[in-house]
């Protein structure tokens, strides 16, 4: 413990072997780096549920949506509910931000409307909200903004 008053250390990076380690810079924590380390050297190996194949198709339905508007919207709920898993998997927010002409703010008046909690995916909305969201959607006259 260092007395009041005194110089701080470092702010230490928390991607740096060793900064979970409660005991400091022991001997226990150098030999618990190394494996620490090349987990974070490496995101995929210490998390399986990341596919970067995944990501790519879950990217399509996006531009799925860009390329199609609402109606690509409508279709992508349509298989997220018949249980394509990467149309299921796509948060409902990035669905709707996919749409030309829609911001942020637009999107999260949407999900308010609709009654969805922003971190929501695809495949998880009820009936009820995807039909209230098509609603919405359908609803509002979205101009895509020229840049």
């Amino acid at each position: 413990m260092r007395p009041f008053g005194g110089r701080r250390g470092p702010v230490r990076d928390p991607l740096d072997a060793g900064y979970a380690d409660p005991a400091g810079e022991g001997a226990a924590g150098d030999a618990g780096s190394g494996g620490a380390g090349a987990g974070a050297a490496d995101p995929g190996a210490a998390d399986p549920g990341t596919d970067p194949e995944a990501a790519h198709r879950q990217a399509l339905v996006l531009s799925e949506v860009s390329a199609e508007g609402a109606v690509g919207l409508f279709r992508v709920l349509r298989r997220a509910a018949a249980g394509d898993e990467d149309a299921a998997a796509v948060p409902v927010s990035a669905l709707l931000r996919a749409i030309p002409g829609m911001t942020l703010l637009d999107a999260h008046d949407f999900l308010l409307r609709a009654h969805i909690p922003p971190p929501a995916v695809a495949g998880a909305l009820t009936p009820g909200q995807r039909v209230a969201l098509v609603y919405v959607v359908d609803g509002a006259h979205v101009v895509p903004q020229s840049v």
